[in-house]
């Protein structure tokens, strides 16, 4: 009797240990937020891949990962028609400017409300407004399942207030 209840309290502590390391590893990861500086945007000038990948980063980009199964995490970004790649590695985003190959979301948006954006003191805030008032589109690309194991569902909280 004794050793059924032993076996039962270690398996219960591996399947609650398997979906803590599933959801704060990979579903939701607490990973620290690098410091980037912030570059300026000046009127009448280019959007730049450094603008892109600081306000990749702001948005959580950096809890954006690979899937366990090794398929990229790959996010487009695109602004006034130019389109940048934003790939995550080492927890730090990076944009290039070109087409994703195969990106899980695209972020879209015009000149003056990317500029809002990087003058925002709130950007999470900043971008919902814009979102709801259609000035910045959002298309979902891949399946949800994917995103979640990819660490978008940690993007989504930073962006709805429920990080």
């Amino acid at each position: 009797m004794v050793s059924k209840i032993i076996i039962l309290g270690a398996v219960v502590a591996m399947v609650v240990g398997a979906i803590g390391y599933m959801y704060f590893g990979v579903i939701s990861p607490s990973t620290e937020k690098p410091a980037l500086e912030k570059p300026v945007l000046l009127e009448g000038h280019d959007i730049s891949e450094e603008h892109v990948a600081w306000l990749a980063n702001e948005l959580g980009a950096y809890k954006i990962h690979d899937s366990l199964s090794g398929e990229a995490a790959e996010m487009e970004i695109v602004v006034e028609g130019v389109a940048f790649a934003v790939t995550t590695a080492d927890n730090a985003p990076s944009a290039s400017e070109g087409n994703a190959a195969d990106p899980d979301i695209r972020i879209t948006a015009d000149r003056a409300s990317f500029g809002e954006l990087m003058n925002s003191e709130n950007i999470s805030l900043k971008i919902g407004e814009l979102y709801s008032s259609g000035r910045i589109g959002v298309e979902i690309l891949k399946d949800e399942a994917t995103l979640v194991m990819k660490g978008y569902k940690a993007v989504y909280d930073e962006i709805s207030g429920n990080a």
